[in-house]
């Protein structure tokens, strides 16, 4: 997906010696002087705002930083020696760099509370406006007193009706699958042909312009999204997504967006004249010669799908079971009287049935 820069913002870091927040270009911590190390990382500002300094949008595009290998001050790419000890950077190892850091935080964020005096500051203040501490630390907090145990309650309905719900469907599968064996008898026959007469008809759809068959009586058409792509095109609409900001590894962070072009074109109602099923022709019968109906049709009609289903009924002693044959073919072979094994589920179904010997 393309991305399309929207600026630069600075960055922060937290020192690990006083926990003083510092700007991202800052190399040492303003509170302790501490010089900030490779391993740190750098985090969002409270409140970002895109840069208009050129130097800082220069420093921007320079690339990562790199830490000298004798004394770890953190110097800019190119720099060819230490500024803090004069060491050699040749080789020196450039910061990670390229993180997504998070959605650009544009819009004003909630104020941040002093740890120490409970002075409310704005959220890109590093030090307290009343008590000039540093933000990004707090006094140890006083030993909690115990608390009990939170519930177990919460969460124990649901999980129960699950549990429910997976028992009955082991169980279902259960009596669907455990069969018995039991001589029936054919007591009765029955079986259902039915052919469709069909009658052209006007039938609506919607489908893309370019889609639609020819002969077709296109109506009211809208402007959808037919396809998205990555490129710009004639006509097409630039739809970007949330901002968010990658670090450079400098202190400073890339706003970037991802941007895609969404295609347009005609989806139109169009009406076509279709054979559409108006009626059905049936034909029943309690013997096993099934025959199809006859169709009689208009000069306007004609005939459609066929469509058949066959039943069987069993004596079983005191009970009656049904059957369904699949074909013309299987039905013919149950003969009214004759006697039949069938394997019969928990749940009173024939699953299969065979001639008895």
């Amino acid at each position: 997906m393309p991305q399309e820069t929207v600026g630069y913002v600075e960055l922060e870091w937290t020192c690990v010696h006083c926990g003083t927040k510092n700007e991202g270009t800052r190399q040492t911590c303003s509170g302790c002087g501490a010089p900030m190390s490779d391993s740190q990382k750098f985090q969002q500002a409270g409140q970002e705002t895109l840069i208009t300094d050129k130097d800082l949008l220069a420093k921007a595009e320079q690339g990562p930083d790199i830490h000298c290998p004798y004394c770890g001050t953190r110097n800019p790419a190119g720099t060819a020696k230490c500024t803090h000890c004069g060491g050699d950077l040749t080789g020196a190892t450039a910061r990670e760099h390229g993180e997504v850091l998070g959605a650009l935080k544009s819009e004003p964020q909630p104020e941040v509370k002093c740890g120490f005096c409970g002075t409310m500051n704005p959220a890109d203040a590093k030090r307290c406006r009343k008590c000039f501490s540093p933000l990004g630390s707090a006094p140890a907090p006083a030993p909690a007193a115990a608390t009990p145990a939170p519930s177990r309650k919460i969460g124990i309905l649901p999980i129960a009706v699950i549990a429910v719900l997976v028992v009955a469907c082991i169980a279902l599968f259960a009596l669907m699958t455990r069969t018995s064996d039991t001589t029936g008898t054919v007591n009765a026959v029955s079986w259902q042909r039915s052919i469709d007469v069909l009658q052209p008809q006007p039938v609506s759809h919607q489908n893309w312009r370019d889609q639609i068959p020819s002969g077709a009586q296109i109506g009211a058409c809208t402007r959808e999204v037919r396809r998205t792509q990555d490129n710009p095109a004639p006509g097409a609409q630039k739809v970007c997504g949330t901002p968010y900001t990658i670090d450079q590894g400098n202190g400073l962070g890339k706003v970037v967006q991802d941007c895609r072009y969404n295609i347009p074109d005609d989806y139109c109602r169009y009406t076509t004249v279709e054979w559409v099923r108006v009626n059905a022709v049936v034909a029943r019968g309690n013997d096993l010669k099934p025959v199809w109906p006859t169709v009689n049709t208009s000069s306007s009609q004609r005939a459609g799908s066929q469509t058949e289903s066959y039943q069987v009924t069993f004596i079983a002693g005191d009970k009656t079971y049904t059957y369904s044959p699949r074909s013309a073919q299987e039905y013919a072979r149950f003969t009214p009287g004759s006697h039949w094994t069938l394997q019969v589920n928990s749940l009173g179904g024939v699953n299969t049935v065979a001639r008895a010997q």
